[in-house]
């Protein structure tokens, strides 16, 4: 239920137990909480173990070593995990790729095939399973923002905990091969023991901090959100084009005839962390089918006309187009084609709008 955090995780004492809420911010209003806990009157059995949880933070992670959510001697059962994660790079998210890794009493018992069958959301950068946080009974998205470069998930492991009798080593790799993605991850490990873990640390505000990326990639050719095109006379696809003897996905908008009231143009959504200055960059093609495409905020032209005509198509970034006022979450950035050179028609191939603040 929104604005309710629950945990029915029991949690076994002998003698006492304090439960506690700690609010790492350093000023605003006081918040109202109210609180519920549920106790039993059964003591803890001699066998049963103590309930922990393990977080641990690496940034960045280590080139050529997954990362640990928890290495301990002992005897328990690993019953869940949560992981965020912030890539260093933006606009895509292939540190996630990395398979989870269980190493039982010394003996490897699961090899996963990556991090998003682990946490159940295979075929995860597709729009409608896994483009927001929610939250089901043993698993869910904590977030996920490609053009960031950020996910985050858990998994409860209640019908399949993970029993040890002597050691429990759970990992998970930063990347599809080769742990080659550094990356930022902070996980904690849910765990029953016979003693406290070994390798976990109290957070503190400043290890929790992640900095949002200066340079914000959005993948026009995939998932960022189209707000509007051409009233008439243009068409708009997503998919490949011949690049020599490569395929470059592209959003491609082409006109078909003069339109009955406005330009050649797209207008998509730009999620943007915080507000301010942002310059903005395209990750387009030129070829013989392209126009002269200008920005365009608030029906305000930016910068000046780019001419993206070229005799035979070729890949062309970090092309400058101007610098935006923007605010903290959505803003609309239209692209207008207002131009042709003669021997060209009035066309356009997105593949990245790249977004740095200055």
């Amino acid at each position: 239920r929104e604005g309710t955090n629950y945990a029915y995780f029991p949690m076994p004492f002998d003698r006492a137990a304090k439960v506690e809420l700690v609010s790492l911010r350093t000023g605003g209003a006081p918040l109202p909480i109210r609180g519920e806990i549920v106790l039993g009157n059964i003591p803890r059995r001699p066998y049963e173990g103590r309930f922990y949880a393990v977080w641990r933070r690496e940034n960045p992670t280590t080139k050529g070593k997954p990362f640990t959510f928890v290495d301990t001697k002992g005897k328990g059962h690993l019953v869940g995990v949560s992981l965020q994660a912030q890539g260093l790079e933006a606009g895509n998210t292939f540190f996630f790729e990395g398979d989870d890794i269980t190493t039982i009493d010394g003996v490897m018992r699961v090899h996963g095939t990556g991090s998003e069958d682990f946490f159940n959301g295979g075929w995860y950068d597709v729009p409608g399973r896994w483009d927001a946080a929610f939250s089901r009974p043993l698993s869910g998205s904590l977030a996920y923002q490609r053009y960031l470069g950020r996910t985050g998930a858990y998994r409860l492991l209640i019908p399949d905990a993970y029993p040890f009798g002597k050691s429990l080593v759970q990992t998970i790799e930063h990347g599809p091969e080769g742990n080659a993605h550094p990356t930022d991850y902070a996980g904690v490990a849910y765990l029953y023991a016979d003693r406290n873990p070994m390798g976990g640390t109290a957070p503190t505000p400043a290890s929790l901090r992640v900095k949002d990326p200066e340079r914000i990639v959005f993948s026009a050719h995939w998932t960022m959100p189209i707000e509007a095109f051409s009233l008439s006379g243009s068409t708009l696809t997503r998919g490949d084009v011949k690049v020599g003897d490569r395929n470059v996905r592209a959003l491609t908008l082409r006109a078909t005839r003069p339109g009955d009231f406005d330009q050649c143009h797209v207008s998509l959504r730009a999620d943007l962390p915080a507000a301010g200055r942002y310059k903005v960059y395209l990750d387009a093609l030129k070829g013989p089918a392209n126009g002269q495409v200008q920005l365009f905020q608030r029906e305000i032209g930016i910068g000046k006309p780019v001419d993206l005509y070229a005799p035979t198509t070729t890949e062309a970034n970090g092309i400058y187009l101007g610098e935006i006022d923007a605010v903290e979450g959505g803003n609309t950035l239209m692209f207008s084609v207002v131009g042709k050179n003669p021997a060209s028609s009035l066309g356009l191939d997105l593949v990245n709008i790249v977004c740095v603040r200055t």
